[in-house]
């Protein structure tokens, strides 16, 4: 596969480590959903059709606390909409046709972010690809794992409430020292934090996208003035025709 050629053992490394954490997310999952009476093929096959993490734990927690199926999937639905931006990003460096389905699909936080770490677009690529697929396998295993292990393992004692914070947050450091960035981000968190008392679990991260409006209008307004130069062309100094 052209995508992994080149990439440096650091690359592996890192993406191994980072998917260890989702491996034990997985397994919490897999608790969670033994613990709310959800058999061991309906964990795994929501684990690998949605892929989103917070959608399938949004999921399994709205069945849990009796609310109704469709509430459950609109609620999956809505948190997953964050994937819109994740998309944003990945296809300005994606490569055209089939793969740029499958990075769809597999496209979620940590590979996100992992990806954005490259200085190419082949190497964000590789990145984003390693990362993916790696994801995919430690959390439909994770999933796979937790309902086998459900009535041993408790999921509230792995702490990875705030673990997967500190991970994001390790991701993305580089490019909030960006000036510009660091504020949209800062803009986004102190929305999430004013909502998460109020909202509806899952929604506070989603309406913290808010924060990208003025960002981009911000962008628009920089950019106006060069899109808009006039066409000064050099006046006849008579010479020629």
């Amino acid at each position: 596969m052209r995508a992994l050629r080149g990439v440096s053992g650091t690359v592996w490394r890192d993406a191994v480590l980072m998917n260890v954490m989702i491996l034990l997310v997985g397994i919490s999952y897999g608790a969670i959903a033994h613990a709310a009476g959800f058999p061991l093929w309906q964990t795994v096959l929501l684990a690998a059709v949605a892929t989103g993490g917070a959608a399938e734990l949004t999921f399994v927690g709205v069945i849990a606390a009796g609310g109704l199926p469709v509430f459950a999937v609109m609620g999956g639905l809505l948190v997953n909409a964050r994937n819109f931006a994740f998309g944003l990003s990945i296809g300005q460096y994606a490569p055209a046709g089939w793969r740029t389905y499958l990075a769809a699909h597999l496209a979620n936080d940590e590979a996100t972010a992992f990806g954005r770490a490259g200085r190419t677009d082949r190497e964000k690529w590789s990145r984003f690809s390693i990362s993916a697929v790696m994801l995919f396998i430690a959390w439909v295993g994770g999933a796979t794992l937790g309902q086998l292990l459900g009535a041993v393992v408790d999921a509230n004692s792995l702490g990875l409430d705030t673990a997967l914070p500190i991970l994001l947050f390790c991701l993305v450091v580089r490019d909030l020292k960006e000036r510009f960035l660091g504020i949209t981000a800062v803009g986004g968190a102190v929305l999430a934090l004013a909502l998460t008392p109020v909202a509806p679990l899952g929604l506070a991260s989603v309406v913290a996208l808010v924060a990208l409006l003025p960002a981009a209008g911000y962008l628009h307004m920089r950019r106006r003035p060069a899109d808009a130069a006039p066409d000064v062309r050099p006046a006849n100094d008579g010479e020629g025709v």
